[in-house]
């Protein structure tokens, strides 16, 4: 089974095995109309979601990005130690390991879209960044074998974010669970679990999360991801809020295959009476 979700592709094989960086996720070029904070994502926009390491075993360093440029995005920077049994250990702002499993499918379809909802199946630690000012977490991760620990520390909310996740493969299927508990004035706590299964030529997705430390209720996310021809990638997605169905998301998205490791990615939204849509070439690394 192949997913193509969260962070997108990679390109393998041994020529990506000599190099000195490891790169994945993708970055975007494009415009946007309709959302509901014309002033932080309407119009041109530049961003993606992506990660960039060091390889090889011993000291390195690793960067992230997750939004777009403007105010609504966040940044990742650390000092990483890999084992030979290929644990990572991580200080700095690396991203928190509840973002690194079961990310809404929406994120990958119409990332502004996502922004303007990042209470909606992200960390405390990303959607604080997004929404609050010098919202700046500090901390350390541990990964291996798809599953990773993390623990934030943001000084300005005297707030720690601990966070657990894991990925279980199983026969034409995989499972994501994350929690995280949030430690402030008070100790709430968020937690996603997401089923991804192969489904006829494409891959059903369908996620349920709870947003309590993000000061959310919870929502259902249902998506479903499938080719169309030779070139032409189709994303339906549902995400509905179980305490207001009045408020569902309703996204449709296409991605056309332009060659190598580009392609033309559209979008369209509708959500509380409002609509909106998003158009712009990708490119995935």
């Amino acid at each position: 089974m192949t997913l193509c979700l969260g962070f997108g592709a990679s390109f393998g094989g041994e020529a990506q095995a000599e190099t000195w960086i490891e790169s994945e996720g993708w970055v975007s070029l494009g415009v946007t109309d309709g959302l509901d904070q014309s002033s932080k994502s309407e119009g041109f926009f530049f961003g993606g979601n992506g990660t960039w390491s060091t390889s090889g075993d011993g000291l390195g360093l690793s960067f992230g990005a997750f939004g777009t440029i403007g105010r609504l995005h966040e940044t990742y920077a650390a000092a990483t130690w890999t084992s030979a049994q290929d644990a990572r250990y991580a200080v700095g702002n690396p991203r928190p390991a509840y973002d690194l499993f079961a990310q809404p499918v929406l994120a990958d379809v119409f990332l502004s879209a996502t922004l303007e909802r990042s209470d909606v199946g992200l960390s405390r630690a990303t959607d604080g960044a997004l929404t609050e000012t010098e919202f700046l977490p500090i901390g350390g991760s541990y990964m291996r074998d798809g599953a990773a620990l993390s623990l934030h520390y943001v000084d300005e909310y005297n707030t720690y974010i601990l966070g657990v996740a894991e990925r279980l493969d199983l026969s034409e299927m995989s499972l994501d669970a994350a929690l995280e508990l949030v430690d402030g004035d008070t100790t709430e706590a968020n937690a996603k679990l997401q089923l991804n299964r192969d489904l006829g030529p494409g891959i059903a997705t369908a996620s349920l999360f709870y947003g309590g430390a993000n000061d959310t209720g919870t929502e259902m996310e249902l998506a479903y991801r499938h080719p169309v021809g030779g070139r032409v990638t189709l994303s339906e997605i549902i995400s509905v809020p179980l305490s207001d169905s009045d408020d569902t998301l309703v996204a449709l998205g296409a991605q056309v295959d332009l060659g190598g490791a580009w392609s033309l990615n559209t979008a369209a939204s509708y959500a509380d009476d409002d609509s909106a849509f998003m158009a712009g070439v990708r490119i995935a690394f």
